[in-house]
């Protein structure tokens, strides 16, 4: 027969003690992501680029290069699929291998300076996943993105965004 006190106090003592801890425990995990949620809008929060910003941004740069005859040697079909595989491949928690496929892919497309403005117009700015559950998201250009999130390392020890900006370099194109 069930004692009309309740079910919490009809437990040994022992499990009170599990009961409590665990709903403890949640709260201060709660609390953390929270706190870790403010903190990082904070931090972000003077560091967006707002999409028109980069927008106008990368259209007078494009038709500044259009006014010396060079132009995008990229599609516009394969600067949007680059676009996209940059933005899945860097949301969340990326591996070392897919950060040096985008480089690869990166390197193997652009061919001069209007090419990467291209991406960058075509990219604006999106939000991506933060690695970790309840780390939030975050807005990111796309050389913000590559150069918070490219963030392997060579066995050199040379991190994988500054190996992408040296590639791009050699090509002529200033990141």
């Amino acid at each position: 027969m069930a004692s009309s006190k309740g079910f919490y106090s009809d437990l040994p003592t022992w499990a009170k003690g599990v009961i409590a801890v665990g709903v403890l425990g949640s709260l201060v995990l709660l609390g953390i992501a929270i706190r870790n949620a403010i903190q990082t809008a904070k931090e972000n929060k003077g560091e967006r680029k707002d999409d028109k910003e980069v927008e106008k941004a990368t259209n007078d740069a494009l038709n500044a290069l259009k006014n010396q005859n060079i132009t995008p040697s990229i599609n516009d079909a394969d600067a949007i699929s680059l676009a996209r595989t940059i933005e899945t491949g860097l949301a969340g928690c990326e591996s070392s291998g897919t950060e040096l496929s985008i480089i690869d892919q990166i390197k193997s497309k652009m061919n001069n300076q209007a090419d990467w403005l291209k991406l960058q117009q075509v990219f604006g700015v999106r939000t991506i996943d933060n690695c970790g559950w309840g780390t939030g998201d975050t807005d990111y250009d796309l050389k913000t993105l590559l150069l918070d999130q490219l963030d392997g390392f060579t066995w050199t020890g040379t991190k994988y965004a500054d190996v992408l900006v040296e590639e791009l370099k050699k090509k002529g194109i200033t990141f």
